[in-house]
C-alpha cells in the first residue's frame, strides 16, 4: 500500500469514528474541532504531492553519476528528510559548473574534430566519418607514432645529414673565400659536424644548435652572392629544425607510457631522485578484477578502461604529484610533503570517483572499481621499502573483498 492508499484509508476510518464520538459526547465543542482538524489535516497532506523514498533514491544515484563523488555524497538527506542549507548551496553551484562545462563541450567537441581531422589528413589519411571523437584522437596517434624514429635511428639519419652536409659547407666556404671574406662561424660549425654526436639527446641537440647558428651567419654573408645556394641552406636547416622536433619528441616517448600517457617507470625514477629523502605518500592503485573484463569484452576494450582511468588519475592529482603507470594495470601515484593521513584522505577521494564514474567503451558503460595500498615514506627510509610496503597494503586491500583503501603498518 503505497502513502496515498494510507492517507485515503484514515480518512475513511476518520469518517467512521467521527460520529461514534461525536455521539458519545455531544457537548464536547473541543473534539468536534479537535476531529474536524485532524480531517483537514489529512486532506492537505492528500493533496500535497509525495515522492515515495525509492523513487528518490533511485533519481538521486542517478543524479550523483553526473557529479564528482564530494558533491554526489551531498544528495543524501538528514535523519530529518531534508538537505541541509549548505549543502544545497554547495550542490547549486556545482550543478551550475558541469552545466557550463557541458555547454562548452556541445561547442567545442565539434570545433576538436575537424581538428583531428585536418591533422590526420596533413600527415596520412582521415578517420571515418562515423568514428567517434575517442577514436580520431586514437587514429591521429598512431599516424603520429608511425612518424617518430627510436633515438638510434634518429641519430643515423642525422649523421647522414651532416656527411651529406659537408659539400655544401665546403662550397660556402669557397665562395666566401672568393668574395673576399672570413667567416669564423662557419669554420665552428664545420668543426662542431665533424665531431661525434654524444650519446645524450640533449647534448645532441644543443650541438646541433649551435651549428645551425653558425650555419645561418655564414649563410647571410652569402645573401648577395648567391640566391641558388641560400636556398639550399635553408632547406638543410629546416631539415635541421625538424630533426631536432623529431629527438624532442622521441625523449618525450621515452618518459612517457605509450597507450595511457602518464609517465612511465624510467620517469617515476627520474621524480623519485629530485624528491631525495623528502617525506612524501606513495600510492599503489590496482584495478579489480581487470582479467575477467579482458577475457569478457576483449583487450581492446580492456585498453579504453586503461585510457580512461589514467585520464582520471591526471585530474584528481595536484600539479606538484605524480601518477605513473607500472604495470598492466597496475598504477601508482606519489604526493609529495604528504603524510599518511592526508594521503589516505585524498586516496579514498579517487577511489570513490572511480567506482561512480561511467567508464565508455564501445561495448557499452563498464563500472569498475580498484584496490588501493598506501605507505608513508620517512627521510632515511629506501624508495624500495616504501614501495614494498604500499605493495603489502594493497595485497590486503585484495583480500580483505577489494575496493578499498588500506594504510601500511609503519615500520
Amino acid at each position: 500500500m503505497n502513502q496515498l492508499e494510507e492517507i485515503n484509508r484514515l480518512l475513511e476510518d476518520m469518517d467512521k469514528v467521527r460520529p461514534i464520538v461525536i455521539a458519545a459526547m455531544p457537548d464536547d465543542q473541543d473534539l468536534r474541532t479537535t476531529t474536524r482538524r485532524m480531517i483537514s489535516t489529512l486532506e492537505q497532506i492528500r493533496q500535497a504531492p509525495g515522492i515515495p523514498l525509492e523513487t528518490y533514491t533511485w533519481v538521486s544515484k542517478l543524479v550523483a553519476k553526473l557529479l564528482d563523488a564530494e558533491h554526489g555524497a551531498l544528495l543524501r538527506p538528514s535523519p530529518g528528510g531534508t538537505i541541509p542549507d549548505e549543502s544545497r548551496t554547495s550542490l547549486e553551484q556545482h550543478i551550475e559548473q558541469r552545466q557550463l562545462l557541458m555547454m562548452e563541450a556541445q561547442q567545442e567537441i565539434p570545433a576538436t574534430r575537424q581538428i583531428l581531422d585536418r591533422s590526420s589528413s596533413l600527415i596520412g589519411t582521415r578517420a571515418k566519418n562515423s568514428d567517434s571523437l575517442q577514436k580520431r584522437a586514437s587514429h591521429l596517434e598512431s599516424l603520429l607514432k608511425s612518424h617518430l624514429q627510436h633515438d638510434t635511428a634518429l641519430r643515423s639519419e642525422l649523421q647522414q645529414l651532416i656527411e651529406a652536409f659537408h659539400p655544401s659547407l665546403k662550397a660556402i666556404g669557397t665562395l666566401l673565400g672568393e668574395a673576399g671574406e672570413e667567416s669564423p662561424e662557419l669554420k665552428q660549425a664545420k668543426k662542431l659536424l665533424e665531431m661525434e654526436l654524444p650519446e645524450d639527446i640533449e647534448e645532441a641537440r644543443g650541438l646541433l644548435q649551435s651549428a645551425r647558428q653558425g650555419i645561418l651567419t655564414a649563410g647571410n654573408k652569402l645573401n648577395s652572392a648567391s640566391e641558388r645556394l641560400q636556398q639550399s641552406i635553408q632547406q638543410n636547416i629546416d631539415q635541421l629544425s625538424n630533426m631536432s622536433q623529431q629527438l624532442e619528441q622521441a625523449e618525450n616517448e621515452a618518459r612517457n607510457d605509450p597507450l595511457t600517457g602518464l609517465a612511465n617507470r624510467r620517469r617515476l625514477a627520474e621524480f623519485l631522485k629530485k624528491l631525495g629523502q623528502s617525506r612524501f605518500s606513495f600510492l599503489v592503485v590496482d584495478i579489480d578484477h581487470f582479467k575477467q573484463v579482458n577475457d569478457t569484452y576483449g583487450h581492446d576494450v580492456g585498453d579504453e578502461i586503461l585510457q580512461q582511468l589514467a585520464g582520471l588519475l591526471d585530474e584528481c592529482t595536484r600539479k606538484t604529484d605524480l601518477a605513473a603507470r607500472v604495470g598492466g594495470e597496475e598504477f601508482c601515484i606519489i604526493f609529495p610533503d604528504t603524510d599518511q593521513a592526508r594521503g589516505l584522505t585524498l586516496a579514498e577521494t579517487l577511489r570513490q570517483a572511480i567506482e561512480i564514474y561511467p567508464f565508455k567503451t564501445a561495448a557499452g558503460i563498464i563500472d569498475i572499481t580498484v584496490s588501493v595500498g598506501i605507505a608513508e615514506h620517512s627521510p632515511g627510509t629506501e624508495h624500495g621499502d616504501t614501495f614494498k610496503a604500499a605493495d603489502k597494503a594493497l595485497y590486503h586491500s585484495k583480500e580483505n573483498g577489494r575496493n578499498q583503501v588500506t594504510c601500511a603498518t609503519p615500520a
